[in-house]
């Protein structure tokens, strides 16, 4: 089950008819906390359609949730990034409208998504990360890691 929260009813209710759209199921409840939540059976959906629900998702929290945040139009108390995990997963990383404000003040929602991504990446597979700053510096691992984003 994928879970899609928003802060605004109707917002909400327009991702869910985007999911429809895209050919899958989607089911709009509101939660204890005074959120909506779009929930989406992960198999009424293609790989392709939950990569596109995820896009969209982006475009309508980060940027107009933040906006309406902002303008006060929303009582949000917290906003969230929806990481997929190793697993298959999804989790949320759940912080103050202000902070995703200014995140998006400086990235894109898709460079705050690939951020959040990588932080994932690196908890789950420490063994992988492991480098020390001399490690960093001696081998140019930060080059290789700019190359790799631009390709």
């Amino acid at each position: 089950m994928l879970d899609y929260l928003f802060f605004d009813e109707s917002l909400a209710q327009r991702f869910a008819s985007s999911i429809c759209e895209l050919g899958g199921s989607a089911v709009v409840e509101s939660t204890p906390e005074g959120g909506v939540q779009v929930r989406v059976p992960q198999a009424s959906l293609t790989d392709a359609a939950i990569e596109r629900a995820g896009e969209l998702y982006d475009e309508m929290f980060f940027i107009e949730q933040a906006e309406l945040v902002e303008a006060g139009a929303s009582e949000a108390d917290a906003c969230g990034v929806q990481i997929q995990l190793s697993t298959g997963e999804f989790t949320n990383v759940m912080m103050a409208p202000e902070q995703m404000n200014r995140l998006l003040s400086v990235f894109s929602p898709k460079e705050v998504q690939d951020l959040f991504a990588k932080v994932a990446d690196a908890v789950e597979n420490p063994q992988a990360h492991a480098c020390t700053v001399c490690h960093v510096m001696q081998n140019g691992v930060m080059e290789k890691l700019r190359v790799s984003e631009v390709v």
